[in-house]
């Protein structure tokens, strides 16, 4: 399994932000996923991706924050990438 590449930045934000801003965030990304629909086109796709990687990465942080993954654990599902 590969690591889902995530901006330091957006990892530094989601981090320091009380656990319901990044729980919102989840939601309102997995709804706004769910409403786009199949992408088509190659592009539409690879943005799709990103996104679903973007969720899966955020996902794994509150998983982090929770106690419910150690920072081990986080880091072989996450790379960090500064941007």
């Amino acid at each position: 399994m590969t690591a889902i590449p995530l901006p330091q930045n957006i990892y530094e934000q989601f981090t320091a932000c009380p656990p319901d801003t990044l729980e919102d965030e989840i939601s309102r990304t997995a709804i706004r996923l769910r409403l786009q629909g199949t992408p088509k086109t190659d592009e539409e796709r690879r943005l799709y991706q990103l996104e679903l990687d973007r969720l899966s990465a955020l996902k794994y942080l509150s998983q982090l924050r929770k106690g419910k993954l150690s920072q081990e654990e986080f880091e072989l599902k996450v790379k960090l990438l500064s941007i």
